[in-house]
């Protein structure tokens, strides 16, 4: 009887262990309530919150529900967390949304994230406001909170010692074609370009065209892309590279090193974006490049004199033909006026046995070749859900400088990404 007992307490005892453990490790992190995520991007995220969870020991969740009169949604992710979730070291953003309000609310709990005060909170609720989907919002929150909470190793500065994966050597060219979109010869002549940008500024500037993301997202393929095949220049790895999907037709601009300082958020997507996005647009792969490499020259120009381009100093604006051209065209007829306009009338007032001549025939010599010549203006098709707060919080966000997020190799990156 006492054996039996015994053996009942061991089993009740194993059970209520097993249970802890599973209350204790959470196996979902994001909670979609009305369908605003693609079951694909869901897919990321719950990924993203498995290895933030598995590196941090800290669960970091989303939950995104249409509101239904939630009058306290503080209250209501303290209950959720605490009914759903439970892990001992813990955060939920919640985020109610509506036609005419949207409420924006975090619940935490636990010693590592004791660190975490108001002011990184709301940094991190105005990150997931300024995004523009509500995927990009709670990707960018979850990162940024994975950045605050120390991630893989210390905000992911991952050398190939660290990491076996991580090659030490370019395993391609700086500008790569796996697509097969480009030829060969201009494929040389953007190795060459890039390399020379690169050297003489010291970071690596580099493309790659593949053929589609095999499902994976743009921004953490770009990442792993950089990681993986050996990008960046010096002991610190420093650099910039564009991929771009043809399939999918995304791309997705990720810095690394000192790649983070020479292109800021607002730099890529003020700057090199409207530049470069047109050309993919027409499927100009190779002009894409070429204008992406060069204007990453002038960033970097700019960076290394000590003013990276950021929305918080004025910015000299490099303007292009079909900006200057109105302005030149002006200048020029004054200019011409008055160098040949009156110059010109004076000898025509001498010349007056000359008759004027009506066609063009009798002075034509050889034929006329025209060649034709046009402008492009396209843009880049970017869809927005943009989410405006209720609260007058404004600490943190939209700051200037790069947001950061973690590639699969634990390295920290910064980085935009789009449609075209």
């Amino acid at each position: 009887m006492k054996k039996r007992f015994f053996s009942l307490l061991l089993i009740l005892a194993l059970a209520l262990s097993l249970c802890a453990a599973v209350h204790a490790d959470v196996s979902r992190f994001v909670y979609d309530e009305d369908d605003t995520i693609s079951a694909e991007d869901e897919r990321i995220l719950e990924e993203l919150g498995a290895r933030i969870q598995a590196d941090t020991g800290v669960s970091v969740c989303v939950y995104i529900a249409r509101d239904r009169g939630e009058s306290d949604p503080a209250a209501f992710a303290e209950r959720f967390y605490s009914e759903n979730i439970g892990a001992d070291d813990g955060v939920i953003l919640v985020h109610f949304f509506s036609n005419e309000a949207n409420k924006l609310s975090y619940y935490k709990i636990g010693e590592k994230l004791d660190g975490l005060g108001e002011e990184d909170m709301m940094q991190f609720l105005q990150a997931y406001n300024d995004a523009g989907a509500y995927f990009e919002g709670a990707h960018s929150c979850m990162n940024l909170i994975y950045a605050a909470l120390g991630g893989a190793s210390a905000y992911g500065e991952v050398t190939p010692e660290d990491n076996a994966n991580i090659p030490a050597e370019h395993q391609l060219g700086r500008v790569a074609d796996l697509a097969g979109v480009v030829g060969a010869d201009r494929l040389k002549s953007l190795n060459a370009l890039a390399d020379e940008v690169s050297e003489k500024y010291q970071c690596d500037v580099a493309v790659a065209f593949v053929p589609d993301l095999g499902g994976k997202y743009v921004v953490d393929y770009a990442d792993d892309f950089y990681d993986y095949m050996g990008y960046g220049y010096g002991p610190y790895d420093d650099g910039i590279l564009l991929l771009v999907s043809v399939g999918d037709r995304e791309f997705a601009e990720t810095t690394y090193g000192y790649g983070k300082t020479a292109f800021t958020d607002y730099g890529m997507s003020h700057y090199l974006e409207p530049r470069f996005t047109p050309w993919l647009g027409e499927n100009d792969w190779a002009g894409a490049a070429e204008q992406f490499i060069t204007d990453t020259g002038v960033l970097l120009k700019q960076a290394r004199d000590g003013n990276p381009y950021d929305y918080s100093a004025p910015q000299r604006e490099h303007k292009s033909f079909r900006e200057t051209a109105p302005l030149a065209a002006l200048i020029s007829a004054v200019i011409g006026f008055f160098s040949g306009g009156i110059p010109t009338g004076a000898m025509k007032r001498q010349m007056k046995s000359v008759e004027k001549e009506y066609g063009a025939a009798n002075y034509a010599r050889g034929g006329l070749n025209l060649r034709a010549r046009d402008d492009r203006f396209l843009y880049a098709n970017v869809s927005k859900t943009r989410i405006q707060r209720d609260t007058e919080h404004r600490s943190g966000g939209g700051g200037g400088g790069s947001s950061v997020h973690f590639s699969s190799s634990g390295r920290s990156h910064g980085g935009s990404h789009g449609k075209f």
